[in-house]
């Protein structure tokens, strides 16, 4: 009988969390006209005391869920294949995501944070160093593609680690000149980690069994 993690759907399950991920910002900007997508940060949805913070924090959870089981599906797929170099640098990944999904559950800004300009906090810095970490397991998951023949992931996964780590510095930057595109940058952060994942779901879907 076929193992769980060799179904389409099992696989598959990352691109639809990426893509209701994606879709975020663009849910926000209808409900909440409030919310400027170009202006504030994509965590205000989340911010403590928003009128729609506990359904953005479930979306959020939901989709973060379903990549989440994509990648645990992937780490049993080099397991039983011995590809301990990509098994070990999905564990990074998975690792680094299940943090980044429940710290966003568990430490949302409040909504003066969202729509001001703040010195930096410890929860900055937890976050940044977390993003960092998110990139250099891209790209190093990257690295193992390549050793595993995985080309056209190894150039995604490394281009949108590089992307991930510069959209986010650009948003910090311009956060503290003052300039009104924080929120685009941010999002586009985001949607740029959100896609990673896509990809990575969508490139082994197309190997997995039916």
């Amino acid at each position: 009988m076929q193992p769980w993690w060799q179904k389409k759907i099992t696989v598959g399950a990352g691109m639809v969390g990426s893509l209701l991920l994606i879709l975020q910002s663009v849910l926000g900007t209808i409900v909440w006209p409030t919310y400027k997508i170009s202006q504030f940060p994509l965590a205000m949805l989340t911010a403590k005391g928003t009128p729609y913070e506990y359904v953005f924090k479930t979306l959020q959870l939901v989709a973060g869920g379903l990549v989440l089981v994509t990648l645990i599906a992937l780490i049993r797929y080099a397991l039983a294949t011995k590809k301990a170099t990509f098994d070990r640098d999905l564990r990074v990944l998975t690792l680094s995501w299940l943090v980044w999904l429940l710290l966003q559950f568990v430490w949302p800004i409040s909504i003066d944070v969202a729509i001001t300009t703040t010195p930096v906090s410890i929860r900055d810095i937890v976050f940044g160093l977390l993003i960092i970490i998110m990139a250099f397991a891209m790209i190093q998951l990257g690295k193992s593609a390549r050793k595993n023949r995985f080309e056209s992931l190894r150039n995604a996964l490394t281009l949108l680690g590089i992307l991930y780590i510069l959209f986010n510095f650009l948003s910090y930057v311009v956060t503290l000149l003052g300039w009104p595109i924080h929120g685009f940058l941010d999002v586009m952060a985001n949607d740029i980690l959100a896609v990673a994942m896509g990809f990575l779901s969508w490139y082994f879907m197309r190997l997995a069994e039916s």
